[in-house]
């Protein structure tokens, strides 16, 4: 037995909108453009030059008609062929642009609803039984359905003073998350054309600019430079880490090596007095 919905008018927009919308950032391989062509092009070859050709073998096809098979379906053949030798490439790109012209519309197997609309719960059970510090939060974020950006948003003077004895590892943060969506939810990932999820995670350190405007260039590096072998120091650089680490770098560089190793031991304890943690707040040479 049928059942039978009542929906809102508010309800059936939101439904239509989600039919009719045409995601542009949907992702097919070069075989799917390939289907494409030959769904058009022997029957063309049939209809135009009898069947009996049409069934001659793709290669001598190709090569005597395709040119002729694109003009007639408006295309300017400088702009799509990629040489005739290219059988395979010629194809694709003519498929591609069947689709793009309009043509042709290549089937999805991509959900309409967001993700994170649909597994909004489960998702902020995951982060919090993650056990985050408070100044850690994951954010997530979904242009199109299925192509998700999570982002980990790390407020940087909390960060590198933190003293507790947690170390905190970009990639093991990344990998818990990713599978505690696998194990959890069945989700595959992958491409959201064939109806899997695409997700990228990210870090984003809040305040890091305005910590070197104001703490490392005021003050830090003005301490650095009145300690009492200073005089070896060439330059201070700073850096975030772009490794698996959560962190920064101070890289000192040195006008000779001579009392290199104690000056960098007096420039940690200098920001260990400071409050800092020089085991996320690197110093290296």
């Amino acid at each position: 037995m049928k059942k039978k919905l009542t929906l809102t008018e508010s309800q059936l927009v939101k439904v239509i909108n989600r039919i009719v919308e045409s995601y542009k950032d949907d992702k097919y391989d070069d075989e799917d453009y390939l289907e494409v062509f030959l769904h058009y092009f022997r029957p063309w070859v049939k209809k135009n030059h009898g069947d009996e050709v049409g069934e001659y073998p793709l290669s001598y096809l190709t090569k005597k008609y395709i040119k002729d098979f694109v003009e007639d379906n408006g295309m300017n053949a400088e702009n799509v062929l990629w040489g005739y030798r290219n059988n395979i490439k010629n194809a694709v790109s003519v498929g591609q642009n069947l689709v793009s012209g309009g043509k042709h519309k290549l089937a999805s197997l991509r959900s309409q609803e967001k993700f994170t609309e649909t597994h909004k719960k489960p998702l902020e059970f995951f982060v919090g039984s993650m056990k985050l510090p408070e100044f850690m939060k994951i954010n997530f974020i979904e242009p199109t359905p299925y192509r998700v950006q999570a982002v980990l948003s790390v407020d940087w003077v909390p960060l590198i003073k933190y003293q507790g004895e947690k170390t905190f590892n970009y990639d093991s943060i990344k990998r818990e998350l990713e599978q505690r969506i696998k194990d959890f939810l069945g989700i595959e990932f992958g491409n959201p054309t064939h109806g899997q999820l695409s997700f990228n995670f990210t870090k984003d350190y809040i305040g890091v600019d305005e910590w070197v405007k104001k703490s490392l260039n005021k003050e830090i590096k003005k301490e650095i430079r009145a300690l009492p072998k200073s005089i070896i120091l060439h330059a201070i650089k700073f850096e975030t880490l772009g490794s698996s680490n959560l962190g920064g770098e101070l890289k000192l560089s040195f006008k000779n090596w001579n009392g290199r190793s104690d000056f960098v031991k007096e420039v940690k304890n200098l920001l260990q007095l400071m409050g800092y943690n020089t085991n996320i707040l690197k110093v290296v040479t």
